[in-house]
């Protein structure tokens, strides 16, 4: 990753808290999250004026819980999802490849931050923007730099909480710092002069084709269970409802915002990292269920969907 002067550990928290919390021009909120292994993820909002509180915090915490905070100030202390986010001042990316090291030395952009997350290759970069921008308009250039800089384009999302530096990541055992390896405090850029050369965004307004509920229907079951909508099979499935963006936490992997999208047609899509999860309402069932989509677990997989749903086989 690219050279820098961090400073000590205890600085390098404070710092990396202030540039979240910049651009405050009124009260907003940073969402502190944090989980003991094995334990339920809890949640504090901290003001955005209380910067050395929300660094306490987080000192407090690191030693035995995974720690993270979310990128993006909140607008409220009530919810931390896409609907209490008005605007970003940060755009950023996570990569594990290899090869991002080498196309950031290459590109003509410098990141204001870098942070290794504690797990091996993992990495988190952010440029600092001159202003707040819209939330879609951030979300589309963080996946066009994932893109450009072989980054995860699937953790672009602007709720995405990160690891702070200054924690320690607890997957690993012995745990793992978490290390601010770069920071350029004054470095800011224009969100149109940052994207300028970057390539174009894939728009998701169409779920992918994985996420497609391509399965032939041989009978008047298959064609009942099929045009169930996703939201519906879901609800009953695994008792979840969506926000109002269509996403849940994804049942299939740890998921801290939600990120498994479902789509009207009766399909779904997890955008998570490393899930990559979807198809139609056998494929979500074989997955919650460990029974192979296919010749007989096809078959009993149809006779449990007929009976959770009460249609006659």
């Amino acid at each position: 990753m690219p050279d820098g002067s961090p400073p000590s550990p205890d600085a390098s928290l404070l710092a990396y808290l202030s540039m979240l919390a910049d651009l405050g021009e009124r009260d907003r909120f940073l969402e502190l999250r944090w989980r003991r292994r094995p334990g339920r993820m809890q949640r504090r909002f901290v003001s955005t004026r209380r910067v050395g509180d929300a660094a306490a915090l987080v000192s407090l915490l690191a030693p035995d819980n995974d720690v993270y905070v979310g990128v993006a100030q909140r607008d409220g202390d009530t919810h931390g999802g896409r609907a209490a986010i008005s605007g970003l001042h940060l755009a950023y990316i996570e990569s594990d490849s290899a090869s991002t090291a080498m196309r950031l030395s290459a590109f003509a952009h410098p990141p204001s931050v870098v942070i290794a997350s504690g797990s091996p290759g993992h990495h988190q970069v952010y440029w600092r923007l001159d202003r707040r921008y819209p939330p879609a308009e951030v979300q589309s250039a963080n996946r066009r730099l994932a893109l450009a800089l072989d980054a995860d384009p699937a953790c672009s999302d602007v709720a995405r909480i990160l690891r702070p530096p200054h924690t320690l990541n607890h997957k690993h055992d012995p745990p793992r710092a978490v290390t601010l390896l770069v920071l350029r405090e004054h470095l800011r850029y224009t969100l149109p002069r940052l994207t300028a050369e970057l390539p174009a965004d894939e728009s998701r307004s169409c779920p992918p084709a994985s996420a497609r509920a391509t399965r032939v229907a041989h009978g008047p079951l298959d064609r009942a269970l099929l045009a169930i909508p996703a939201a519906e099979y879901v609800r009953v499935l695994v008792g979840s409802t969506p926000n109002g963006e269509g996403k849940i936490c994804c049942p299939f992997h740890e998921d801290r915002d939600p990120s498994l999208h479902l789509y009207a047609d009766g399909g779904f899509y997890c955008f998570g990292s490393g899930c990559g999860a979807g198809g139609s309402i056998y494929d979500f069932a074989a997955r919650l269920w460990g029974i192979p989509p296919k010749g007989a677990g096809f078959i009993e997989l149809r006779r449990r969907l007929a009976q959770q749903f009460r249609l006659r086989p």
